[in-house]
């Protein structure tokens, strides 16, 4: 046998990179990363939905009654509004402190025209919601008492504002008011 000097030893090969282990790391890099942007998807998507169902589902984003209707109609909606002002009628609107046991609320109004009297027998009707649900359009009616006093019980359970669109008809032009009160907690 012949021994090998180790003074002379072949150089030493140089060991090529195998190609499957890069093949291997690329396939799992692309992997991360598409892994990673479904992922930011997936985020972007719930925040999306979660805020899609706030807005839809949160009853206080309704639209206010007969909105649509009034901004068509304008010009007649303003002239109705300013037809108590222009006739020199007042129109002065209580709701009582309290509320029976469920929930109604006395609702008054006195009228009186531009003389200072008393306006009775006209027919007042409106609409009566709650600013915070104005999908609960409660319709309401206030009957004469005499006096020029009109008065009808309305179900105001909640604190907060309230709005109530009336038409008053029967007097010299049909006309509207539109009041907003509040209700203070019990």
């Amino acid at each position: 046998m012949s021994a090998v000097n180790p003074a002379i030893q072949p150089p030493a090969i140089r060991q090529r990179p195998d190609p499957t282990a890069d093949a291997i790391a690329e396939r799992k890099a692309k992997r991360f990363y598409i892994a990673l942007v479904l992922f930011l998807f997936a985020i972007q998507i719930t925040i999306m939905g979660s805020v899609m169902k706030l807005a839809i589902g949160d009853p206080s984003g309704a639209v206010v009654p007969n909105y649509h209707a009034a901004s068509l109609n304008w010009d007649e909606t303003r002239h109705l509004r300013e037809t108590a002002d222009r006739l020199g009628w007042n129109i002065q609107f209580t709701a009582s402190d309290v509320a029976d046991s469920q929930g109604q609320r006395a609702l008054q109004m006195k009228i009186a025209d531009a003389e200072g009297n008393a306006v009775d027998d006209l027919q007042v009707h409106g609409q009566l919601y709650h600013h915070a649900h104005a999908d609960d359009v409660v319709m309401i009616e206030m009957k004469s008492t005499g006096d020029g006093s009109y008065f009808c019980l309305g179900p105001v359970r909640q604190a907060g504002l309230w709005q109530l669109d009336l038409a008053i008809d029967g007097g010299p032009e049909p006309m509207a008011k539109k009041l907003t009160f509040k209700i203070q907690e019990d």
